[in-house]
């Protein structure tokens, strides 16, 4: 899914920096590299003037793990 406002990976810990993506696939990659901070790590998708849909807790963990999933059974078909 891609998007024409920046979809934010927020991190509560000043040491993992905040990245914008213009997919949610991307930035739920992301959070995946940094899935030992999950506490502290949000998505934030924009959809209106001061208005986001936010990704946090077990819901952004189900989907690390959808995602990383079905990144792994890509990758393997192509070997």
């Amino acid at each position: 899914m891609c998007s024409t406002n920046p979809i934010t990976v927020h991190s509560w810990f000043p040491d993992t920096a905040n990245k914008e993506f213009i997919s949610l696939q991307a930035a739920i990659e992301y959070a995946a590299e940094h899935v030992d901070e999950l506490p502290a790590i949000e998505i934030l998708i924009r959809t209106g003037a001061r208005r986001y849909v936010i990704i946090w807790g077990d819901q952004l963990a189900a989907l690390i793990t959808r995602v990383c999933v079905l990144h792994r059974g890509k990758a393997s078909q192509g070997h």
